[in-house]
Protein backbone atom coordinates (compact mmCIF):
# COMPACT_ATOMS: atom_id res chain seq x y z
CA UNK A 1 0.00 0.00 0.00
CA UNK A 2 0.85 3.48 -1.05
CA UNK A 3 -0.37 6.74 0.67
CA UNK A 4 0.04 10.53 -0.24
CA UNK A 5 -0.12 12.43 3.07
CA UNK A 6 -1.59 15.90 2.88
CA UNK A 7 -5.28 15.85 1.57
CA UNK A 8 -5.20 12.44 1.22
CA UNK A 9 -3.97 10.67 4.36
CA UNK A 10 -4.51 12.85 7.21
CA UNK A 11 -7.66 14.30 8.64
CA UNK A 12 -8.87 18.17 9.07
CA UNK A 13 -6.53 18.58 11.95
CA UNK A 14 -3.26 17.74 9.61
CA UNK A 15 -2.81 14.29 11.49
CA UNK A 16 -3.59 10.57 11.50
CA UNK A 17 -7.17 10.05 12.72
CA UNK A 18 -7.41 7.11 15.25
CA UNK A 19 -10.14 5.61 12.53
CA UNK A 20 -6.92 5.69 10.22
CA UNK A 21 -4.96 4.49 12.59
CA UNK A 22 -7.57 1.74 13.91
CA UNK A 23 -7.79 0.14 10.07
CA UNK A 24 -4.12 0.04 9.53
CA UNK A 25 -3.75 -1.57 12.93
CA UNK A 26 -6.02 -4.78 11.53
CA UNK A 27 -3.19 -4.93 8.66
CA UNK A 28 -0.55 -7.73 8.82
CA UNK A 29 2.34 -5.99 10.58
CA UNK A 30 4.58 -7.29 7.57
CA UNK A 31 2.30 -5.80 4.85
CA UNK A 32 4.02 -3.03 3.39
CA UNK A 33 2.85 0.35 3.96
CA UNK A 34 4.71 3.36 2.26
CA UNK A 35 4.10 7.04 2.73
CA UNK A 36 5.05 9.27 -0.72
CA UNK A 37 4.71 13.09 -0.53
CA UNK A 38 6.47 16.21 -1.52
CA UNK A 39 7.13 16.51 2.50
CA UNK A 40 11.05 16.37 3.45
CA UNK A 41 11.26 12.65 5.32
CA UNK A 42 11.45 14.17 8.87
CA UNK A 43 7.74 15.62 7.90
CA UNK A 44 7.02 11.97 7.97
CA UNK A 45 8.56 10.21 10.55
CA UNK A 46 5.92 10.73 12.95
CA UNK A 47 3.29 9.64 10.93
CA UNK A 48 4.57 6.40 10.04
CA UNK A 49 5.22 5.63 13.86
CA UNK A 50 1.26 7.05 14.39
CA UNK A 51 0.59 4.02 12.04
CA UNK A 52 3.05 1.42 13.25
CA UNK A 53 5.75 2.11 10.13
CA UNK A 54 8.43 3.81 11.64
CA UNK A 55 11.34 2.09 9.39
CA UNK A 56 9.43 1.15 6.28
CA UNK A 57 10.89 2.98 3.63
CA UNK A 58 9.86 6.12 2.21
CA UNK A 59 9.18 8.43 -0.95
CA UNK A 60 9.64 12.24 -0.03
CA UNK A 61 9.95 14.98 -2.59
CA UNK A 62 7.09 13.85 -4.79
CA UNK A 63 10.17 10.99 -5.44
CA UNK A 64 13.38 13.05 -5.71
CA UNK A 65 14.53 11.37 -2.50
CA UNK A 66 13.75 7.98 -1.83
CA UNK A 67 15.54 6.20 1.36
CA UNK A 68 15.17 2.65 2.47
CA UNK A 69 14.39 1.04 6.03
CA UNK A 70 18.02 1.80 7.37
CA UNK A 71 17.98 5.91 6.09
CA UNK A 72 20.03 5.10 3.36
CA UNK A 73 19.61 6.90 -0.31
CA UNK A 74 18.24 4.88 -2.83
CA UNK A 75 17.65 7.02 -5.49
CA UNK A 76 18.25 10.98 -5.23
CA UNK A 77 17.24 13.75 -7.54
CA UNK A 78 18.04 17.57 -7.43
CA UNK A 79 17.93 21.21 -8.61
CA UNK A 80 20.81 23.23 -9.67
CA UNK A 81 22.48 25.91 -7.59
CA UNK A 82 22.18 28.01 -10.64
CA UNK A 83 18.59 27.29 -10.59
CA UNK A 84 18.72 28.14 -6.87
CA UNK A 85 20.69 31.64 -7.22
CA UNK A 86 18.13 32.75 -9.97
CA UNK A 87 15.49 32.52 -7.22
CA UNK A 88 17.29 33.95 -5.08
CA UNK A 89 17.78 37.36 -7.38
CA UNK A 90 14.52 37.59 -8.47
CA UNK A 91 13.09 37.58 -5.18
CA UNK A 92 14.88 40.59 -4.54
CA UNK A 93 12.22 42.35 -6.37
CA UNK A 94 9.60 40.94 -4.27
CA UNK A 95 9.02 39.96 -0.72
CA UNK A 96 8.25 35.92 -0.39
CA UNK A 97 9.86 33.27 1.25
CA UNK A 98 12.54 31.02 -0.34
CA UNK A 99 12.97 27.55 1.54
CA UNK A 100 15.35 24.72 0.24
CA UNK A 101 14.89 21.17 1.43
CA UNK A 102 18.16 19.58 1.02
CA UNK A 103 18.02 15.51 2.42
CA UNK A 104 16.44 16.17 5.40
CA UNK A 105 17.39 19.81 6.01
CA UNK A 106 15.03 22.24 6.07
CA UNK A 107 16.79 25.97 5.31
CA UNK A 108 15.12 29.26 5.18
CA UNK A 109 16.29 32.77 5.70
CA UNK A 110 13.75 33.90 8.85
CA UNK A 111 10.71 33.21 10.77
CA UNK A 112 7.61 34.86 9.21
CA UNK A 113 4.22 33.57 8.40
CA UNK A 114 4.78 31.02 5.95
CA UNK A 115 8.00 29.56 8.44
CA UNK A 116 5.00 29.42 10.96
CA UNK A 117 2.90 28.01 9.03
CA UNK A 118 5.37 25.27 7.39
CA UNK A 119 6.32 24.50 11.30
CA UNK A 120 2.95 23.80 12.41
CA UNK A 121 2.09 21.84 9.57
CA UNK A 122 5.05 19.58 9.07
CA UNK A 123 6.37 19.94 12.92
CA UNK A 124 9.88 20.56 11.66
CA UNK A 125 12.04 23.44 12.39
CA UNK A 126 14.05 25.42 9.66
CA UNK A 127 17.71 25.68 9.77
CA UNK A 128 17.66 29.86 9.71
CA UNK A 129 20.46 30.92 6.99
CA UNK A 130 20.31 33.93 5.11
CA UNK A 131 19.60 34.60 1.70
CA UNK A 132 22.82 35.70 0.83
CA UNK A 133 24.68 32.84 2.38
CA UNK A 134 22.25 30.16 1.17
CA UNK A 135 24.20 28.86 -2.03
CA UNK A 136 27.31 29.33 -0.56
CA UNK A 137 26.32 27.18 2.30
CA UNK A 138 24.89 24.70 0.07
CA UNK A 139 28.01 24.60 -1.68
CA UNK A 140 30.65 24.44 1.11
CA UNK A 141 28.60 20.86 2.24
CA UNK A 142 28.42 19.72 -1.91
CA UNK A 143 24.63 19.93 -1.06
CA UNK A 144 22.18 21.00 -3.79
CA UNK A 145 18.24 20.92 -3.19
CA UNK A 146 16.12 18.15 -3.30
CA UNK A 147 13.19 20.90 -3.57
CA UNK A 148 12.79 24.48 -3.31
CA UNK A 149 9.48 26.41 -1.54
CA UNK A 150 8.75 29.54 -2.64
CA UNK A 151 5.48 31.41 -0.48
CA UNK A 152 4.27 34.33 -1.19
CA UNK A 153 1.80 36.52 -2.95
CA UNK A 154 0.34 35.33 -6.51
CA UNK A 155 2.21 38.43 -8.17
CA UNK A 156 5.12 37.66 -6.96
CA UNK A 157 4.89 34.06 -7.86
CA UNK A 158 3.43 34.48 -11.19
CA UNK A 159 6.41 36.56 -11.88
CA UNK A 160 9.11 33.86 -10.82
CA UNK A 161 7.87 31.16 -12.99
CA UNK A 162 8.12 33.59 -15.69
CA UNK A 163 11.18 34.07 -15.04
CA UNK A 164 12.52 30.93 -14.46
CA UNK A 165 10.81 29.61 -17.78
CA UNK A 166 12.45 32.32 -19.23
CA UNK A 167 15.93 31.46 -17.75
CA UNK A 168 16.02 27.66 -17.35
CA UNK A 169 12.95 26.25 -19.72
CA UNK A 170 11.93 22.80 -18.20
CA UNK A 171 14.85 22.33 -16.28
CA UNK A 172 13.06 21.85 -13.08
CA UNK A 173 9.30 20.56 -12.34
CA UNK A 174 6.95 23.39 -11.18
CA UNK A 175 4.41 22.07 -8.69
CA UNK A 176 1.79 24.68 -7.99
CA UNK A 177 -1.20 23.65 -6.24
CA UNK A 178 -2.57 27.08 -5.03
CA UNK A 179 -1.41 30.67 -6.10
CA UNK A 180 0.63 31.38 -3.06
CA UNK A 181 3.36 28.86 -3.68
CA UNK A 182 5.24 26.83 -6.04
CA UNK A 183 7.32 23.68 -5.46
CA UNK A 184 10.94 23.39 -7.56
CA UNK A 185 11.66 19.97 -8.25
CA UNK A 186 13.74 18.22 -10.30
CA UNK A 187 12.39 17.58 -13.58
CA UNK A 188 12.33 13.84 -14.19
CA UNK A 189 10.61 12.10 -11.13
CA UNK A 190 7.46 11.53 -9.83
CA UNK A 191 5.50 9.04 -7.35
CA UNK A 192 4.94 6.30 -9.62
CA UNK A 193 8.50 5.87 -10.64
CA UNK A 194 10.03 6.17 -7.49
CA UNK A 195 8.02 3.53 -6.26
CA UNK A 196 8.25 1.39 -8.83
CA UNK A 197 11.80 1.19 -8.11
CA UNK A 198 11.90 0.76 -4.39
CA UNK A 199 9.02 -1.74 -4.46
CA UNK A 200 11.00 -3.73 -6.68
CA UNK A 201 14.24 -3.88 -4.78
CA UNK A 202 12.74 -3.62 -1.92
CA UNK A 203 9.99 -6.47 -1.49
CA UNK A 204 10.19 -8.01 -5.57
CA UNK A 205 6.80 -6.53 -5.80
CA UNK A 206 5.33 -4.77 -9.16
CA UNK A 207 3.24 -2.04 -9.46
CA UNK A 208 0.24 -4.06 -10.00
CA UNK A 209 0.28 -5.61 -6.86
CA UNK A 210 -0.27 -2.04 -5.37
CA UNK A 211 -3.36 0.16 -3.96
CA UNK A 212 -2.29 3.62 -3.94
CA UNK A 213 -4.20 6.63 -2.34
CA UNK A 214 -4.08 10.07 -3.58
CA UNK A 215 -5.59 13.65 -4.17
CA UNK A 216 -3.45 16.24 -6.63
CA UNK A 217 -2.07 15.98 -9.29
CA UNK A 218 1.27 14.74 -8.26
CA UNK A 219 -0.36 11.92 -7.86
CA UNK A 220 -1.33 11.11 -11.15
CA UNK A 221 0.91 8.74 -12.08
CA UNK A 222 1.04 6.39 -9.35
CA UNK A 223 -2.97 6.13 -9.36
CA UNK A 224 -3.22 5.76 -13.48
CA UNK A 225 -0.09 3.29 -12.61
CA UNK A 226 -0.67 1.33 -9.38
CA UNK A 227 -2.88 -2.05 -9.33
CA UNK A 228 -5.64 -0.40 -7.91
CA UNK A 229 -5.59 3.44 -7.96
CA UNK A 230 -7.85 4.98 -5.21
CA UNK A 231 -8.79 8.92 -5.61
CA UNK A 232 -10.12 10.08 -1.91
CA UNK A 233 -14.02 12.06 -2.65
CA UNK A 234 -11.82 16.19 -2.81
CA UNK A 235 -8.86 14.91 -5.28
CA UNK A 236 -8.59 16.86 -8.28
CA UNK A 237 -10.80 15.57 -11.34
CA UNK A 238 -7.41 14.65 -13.41
CA UNK A 239 -6.82 12.69 -10.44
CA UNK A 240 -10.41 10.60 -10.48
CA UNK A 241 -10.28 9.87 -14.06
CA UNK A 242 -7.51 7.67 -13.80
CA UNK A 243 -8.43 6.35 -10.74
CA UNK A 244 -9.94 2.54 -10.68
CA UNK A 245 -11.75 3.79 -7.94
CA UNK A 246 -13.21 6.97 -6.76
CA UNK A 247 -14.07 7.39 -2.89
CA UNK A 248 -17.35 8.87 -1.31
CA UNK A 249 -15.50 10.33 1.15
CA UNK A 250 -12.58 12.76 1.91
CA UNK A 251 -10.20 12.97 4.08
CA UNK A 252 -11.87 14.83 6.56
CA UNK A 253 -13.90 11.47 6.50
CA UNK A 254 -11.60 9.15 6.83
CA UNK A 255 -11.33 8.17 3.17
CA UNK A 256 -7.92 5.71 3.49
CA UNK A 257 -9.17 3.93 6.75
CA UNK A 258 -12.85 2.86 4.95
CA UNK A 259 -10.67 1.94 1.39
CA UNK A 260 -8.46 -0.45 3.43
CA UNK A 261 -11.69 -1.71 5.60
CA UNK A 262 -13.44 -2.45 1.87
CA UNK A 263 -10.60 -3.63 -0.08
CA UNK A 264 -7.79 -5.33 2.41
CA UNK A 265 -9.37 -6.21 5.16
Amino acid sequence: MCSDIDGTLLNAKRDIAPETAQAVEKLPKDFPIILASSRMPSAMYYLQEKIGRLGSPIISYNGGLVLDDKGEKLYSQTVSLDFLETVIAHQKDYDYNISTYCTDTWRTAKSDYWTLREIRSTRVEPVYTPLEEHVAVLKAIDEQPHKIMCMGSPRAIDSLISTLKEKHGDEAHLYRSKDVYVEITPKNIDKSSALEALISKKYNLTLDQVIAFGDNFNDTTMIKNVGLGVAVANAAQEVKDVADYVSSYTNKEHAVAKAIEKFLI
